[in-house]
């Protein structure tokens, strides 16, 4: 795993509500039963919004047009693929820092490898445990906390 901070196991940052009350994710995700699972997980957190895209360039519409804070992709998608997003996200500005997590059905470890070295924040593997991606979920959100709370202080 990347050498970032992990969260206490209560996770309570992960229920501080942002940008009009709600934690906003962005999942790129062409297969309908892998698009419905996550979203009926989305559905238990009342303040986590789910933005969806069913290709590569829809999900960098989406990310520009609302600025989610964890963005989860599909490796396999139509048109280009997650690690073409994902290298075009790290060219904007103002998309770069979002985490960003993998989760595909390449599941050699040379594809988790390539994964990480390529930017992802975690590669999880389908079939992926629930609770695994709730805590790279988590995680993320973390990251994001540590970060805005490192922007507030520079402004003070």
């Amino acid at each position: 795993m990347p050498d970032t901070p992990t969260p206490s196991e209560n996770a309570a940052f992960s229920e501080e509500a942002t940008d009009g009350g709600f934690r906003k994710f962005l999942y790129v995700e062409d297969h309908p039963a892998n698009l419905a699972l996550v979203v009926q997980l989305f559905a238990r957190r009342a303040n986590w919004k789910l933005l969806t895209a069913i290709d590569g360039n829809l999900g960098i519409i989406v990310a520009k047009a609302n600025l989610p804070e964890v963005i989860l992709m599909d490796i396999n998608l139509p048109g280009i693929s997650g690690f073409e997003v994902l290298r075009i996200l790290r060219a904007e500005p103002t998309l770069c820092h979002i985490p960003v997590i993998a989760l595909s059905s390449n599941a050699f470890a040379d594809d988790i490898a390539s994964g990480l070295k390529a930017g992802f924040f975690r590669y999880l593997t389908k079939p992926y445990q629930i609770r695994d991606l709730m805590n790279a979920l988590d995680d993320a959100l973390h990251v994001v906390s540590m970060r805005r709370a490192d922007e507030r202080r520079q402004i003070v």
